[in-house]
């Protein structure tokens, strides 16, 4: 089809590989002539996630060229962006919690600020990004 969606789809039987340590199940499904693998640690995971492919596939819902999955399980951009994300649950948080805990708080969002910053290329040091969101960010919501 045009838009990269398929209503080809067959299930195949979980495949099981027994190593010296580990097991693994690995459910083996097919779109418009592409095989796909994935691969699980558990029985019961494996069959949940072939089950779901069954069923999508038995009611008729398209399936993506890419990635082989069900069009309805692909992730849309969200429309929030992370900062604006930590302001919100800071003033959703802010009334209701102790001047210590709001600290916290701050603290909180600036590791997972920093974290999400490791890989990528910084405008700014990262002492000036966590002194940012500890002092400017937590008053702007007060």
């Amino acid at each position: 089809m045009e838009d990269g969606t398929t209503f080809d789809v067959r299930v195949y039987r979980t495949e099981v590989y027994k190593g010296a340590k580990v097991t693994t199940y690995k459910v083996r499904w097919k779109t418009a002539h592409r095989p796909w693998k994935e691969g699980f640690r558990n029985a019961a995971l494996a069959d949940s996630f072939r089950s779901c492919l069954l069923t999508a596939a038995r009611k008729g819902e398209a399936f993506s060229l890419a990635t082989g999955r069900r069009v309805s399980w692909q992730r849309t951009e969200s429309a929030v962006n992370w900062y604006e994300l930590a302001l919100r649950y800071t003033a959703a948080k802010w009334r209701y919690v102790s001047p210590n805990h709001r600290k916290s708080v701050a603290e909180a969002l600036a590791d997972a600020t920093e974290v999400m910053l490791a890989g990528s290329e910084q405008p700014h040091p990262i002492e000036d990004i966590r002194r940012a969101l500890r002092t400017w960010a937590r008053h702007r919501t007060a």
